[in-house]
């Protein structure tokens, strides 16, 4: 639409170079004159009509993306969590059953700076490799209040679902935690094995632990 004083200055016979007062009596009714007429439609550029049609076209890009997005989170949820906290500790949560393999964990893991490995324990025929372990972290099947505060980690199983409190700077400059999970078939159903183990060296597989005799 073309500017109303524009318009006054362009019907002004007696323009000059120097603009006319537009609130004098003169300009004020012709001003008036000329919006009683109407202004020519401008004809349509073909470069805006391309770019209305690119305009819808990117809106029905936009909607199709849209209701991918729909179908994504539709998806089920991850088969494990990652998440740093303010105290520097990382927590962790995953379904031992689903996770079939660990290399997205472990790579969030490093991001998070956990200095953890996280592994899917497979049966001792399978792996003769004993775990080079830290002395001054053996393994406990019990462990008091001073025990637990003085391991880099803590974890608990519940509905096979592993959830796991990491401390890295408690964990030794030179060595690493590894937490091997696995699941197994027991007489009294499937149960969720978890072994953490601070280690000097990483091993390359970690073996399901025997049954306890009865």
């Amino acid at each position: 639409m073309t500017d109303p004083l524009d318009r006054l200055r362009a019907a002004d016979p007696a323009r000059t170079h120097t603009d006319p007062d537009p609130r004098s009596p003169q300009a004020l009714a012709l001003l008036e004159r000329i919006l009683d007429t109407p202004a020519d439609p401008a004809p349509a550029h073909p470069a805006r009509k391309r770019s209305r049609r690119r305009l819808v076209a990117g809106l029905a890009a936009v909607a199709v993306a849209a209701t991918g997005a729909a179908f994504f989170v539709a998806t089920p949820a991850a088969a494990f969590t990652v998440d740093k906290r303010a105290d520097g500790s990382v927590a962790v949560s995953f379904r031992a059953e689903r996770l079939k393999d660990t290399a997205k964990l472990n790579a969030e893991l490093n991001r998070a700076g956990a200095r953890t490995v996280v592994m899917r324990m497979v049966s001792a025929a399978r792996c003769a490799e004993q775990l080079d372990m830290d002395p001054a972290f053996p393994f406990l099947t019990t462990a008091t209040p001073e025990d637990l505060e003085r391991y880099p980690v803590t974890f608990r199983v519940a509905d096979g679902t592993v959830i796991i409190t990491i401390r890295p700077e408690k964990i030794p400059a030179a060595d690493t935690l590894s937490f091997g999970y696995a699941m197994r078939s027991d007489p009294d159903g499937p149960t969720t094995i978890v072994v953490p183990a601070v280690v000097r060296t990483l091993p390359s597989c970690m073996a399901i632990p025997e049954r306890p005799n009865r």
